[in-house]
């Protein structure tokens, strides 16, 4: 899911859902956010991703929930692999350098 409104909210609540179970937070040079696993079924996936980084004038935010990782890869490395992915990919689409929010 993304959105170009709301980042801040969203953030803000994907911390207050999420902060409690937070595997790790994002680099730095992908913005703010938190990589999660909550270990249940809740209304998302257990491994919950979340990013707000700025490209151009807005500041747009990503997340990403999966049911399972492959046995013996790092979630943490590889979501943040994909997150890294999926802002580069919005930057072709929209135009704009993405950066750190």
């Amino acid at each position: 899911m993304w959105a170009t409104f709301g980042g801040k909210e969203a953030t803000d609540l994907a911390q207050e859902n999420f902060g409690a179970h937070q595997l790790a937070g994002l680099p730095a040079n992908l913005g703010s956010g938190l990589i999660s696993y909550t270990g249940r079924l809740p209304r998302t996936n257990p491994y919950y991703t979340h990013m707000l980084f700025r490209c151009g004038d807005k500041h747009p935010w990503i997340s990403v929930d999966l049911s399972e990782v492959a046995k013996g890869r790092d979630p943490v490395s590889d979501l943040t692999q994909l997150l890294s992915i999926a802002r580069k990919r919005y930057g072709e689409l929209h135009r704009c350098t993405p950066k750190p929010s």
